[in-house]
């Protein structure tokens, strides 16, 4: 099999697995008040279970990144999907608040190579010009995953807890380990003589030897973290948790709504700048489109929005200002030393999660001091992210 043929059908299986990895990770949120009635679990444990998928997924996410620069991208993608389903079915299985918690840790550090594997397969099989879009097209399955955790209960609504665990585990298997498996037999399979020529062209995923980091590398991929940071932190922090619902007393049809066409807001943003960027002089205004576009929709939710269908059009606004932050992955890949795509793509994603937790932690915050009568800081803390997009954005360099 030819090496492009070969690192566009890995692209694609990783793909896949990225999909369901925020599908396995969101659909908790849908079968969570089962499970700890089943199980007799208290709100902090169940807690307790959500985040320690988050936990490992963010923290081992670059050294994985490394890994990916110097390994075999199929083989460590081959190893995470395997251990992935294996914690999958240990879940469904489990009995205990213990067992749950580590197989849920076990099942964050099995994805945490699905989303660099997925970066460094785009920068290998397409061309570079592409690599904005494939981005764009990767981190917008966030949307799609969130859509599918919704539907499958609407879809099989008999299936228990562990039955939906157990379907996204079979999913798994048959979508991403089985097509990995057959990509690695039919490479161990071929004739010598095929393997010998393959190996004195130069394919797109062979190893390269990392070059070394710049002072000037290091600021550009911290701004391009940064801009990430911001994105996931107004994200996570607002738009996913309904803080504004709860805040404003919207009603639970409204919020759906509302939460609906942000995530559809968000894809197409992700989408529509990736297909812009690439084209390096064109990110910076892209960014500070989105991030004004971003300050002016939140301004209207916070303010001015008393009207349904308002608050809709403010939320898709909402999420396609978000989209252009997508671009901060070509921004750092741009600047990195050659070798390091994956390395920079973990990066970037573990600012971007990072900061979502911080930011739904002031959340809650802010809702526990609602609750009590004190003024939620709304307003100064999130118009102050906001602006800080703004600022992001204009700081980007103009080549």
């Amino acid at each position: 099999m030819r090496a492009p043929l070969r690192a566009r059908l890995l692209w694609w299986v990783s793909l896949v697995f990225v999909a369901w990895m925020i599908w396995a990770e969101t659909s908790f949120q849908t079968y969570d008040r089962s499970l700890g009635q089943a199980l007799s679990l208290t709100p902090a444990q169940l807690a307790a279970i959500g985040g320690a998928f988050l936990l490992p997924y963010s923290l081992v996410q670059i050294p994985v990144g490394w890994l990916l620069d110097r390994w075999s991208v199929e083989r460590l993608l081959l190893l995470g999907a395997f251990t992935a389903a294996a914690c999958s079915i240990g879940f469904a299985r489990a009995e205990s608040w213990n067992a749950l918690l580590w197989h849920r840790f076990g099942l964050g550090l099995s994805c945490a190579v699905a989303f660099p594997a997925s970066g460094l397969l785009a920068r290998r099989c397409l061309p570079p010009q592409r690599f904005a879009l494939a981005m764009g097209a990767t981190d917008s399955l966030l949307g799609f995953g969130a859509v599918v955790a919704v539907l499958m209960p609407l879809l099989f609504g008999g299936l228990g807890w562990r039955q939906q665990v157990l379907l996204q585990a079979i999913g798994l298997i048959a979508l991403v380990l089985v097509p990995l498996a057959c990509l690695q037999q039919r490479i161990a399979m071929a004739p010598a003589a095929a393997l010998a020529a393959l190996s004195s062209q130069p394919a797109p995923d062979r190893l390269v030897t990392p070059d070394r980091w710049t002072s000037r590398a290091r600021r550009k991929v911290a701004h391009a973290a940064a801009v990430y940071a911001w994105a996931g932190g107004l994200l996570f922090g607002l738009g996913q948790y309904g803080l504004l619902s709860q805040l404003q007393h919207w009603g639970e049809t409204l919020m759906l709504n509302v939460t609906l066409l942000l995530s559809l807001g968000l894809v197409a943003g992700m989408v529509l700048a990736g297909a812009l960027g690439g084209v390096p002089h064109r990110r910076r205004t892209l960014l500070l489109c989105g991030a004004l576009l971003t300050a002016l929709a939140l301004g209207w939710l916070v303010q001015g929005a008393d009207i349904a269908w308002q608050r809709l059009m403010a939320g898709a606004l909402f999420g396609l200002g978000l989209g252009p932050c997508v671009l901060a992955f070509p921004m750092a890949e741009t600047a990195a030393p050659v070798g390091r795509t994956a390395m920079v793509v973990a990066m970037v994603n573990t600012a971007g999660t990072f900061s979502g937790a911080v930011m739904t932690l002031v959340s809650g915050w802010m809702l526990q001091r609602a609750a009590q009568g004190e003024p939620p800081l709304l307003l100064p803390i999130y118009g102050a992210l906001a602006l800080m997009g703004v600022l992001l954005a204009l700081a980007a360099s103009r080549r």
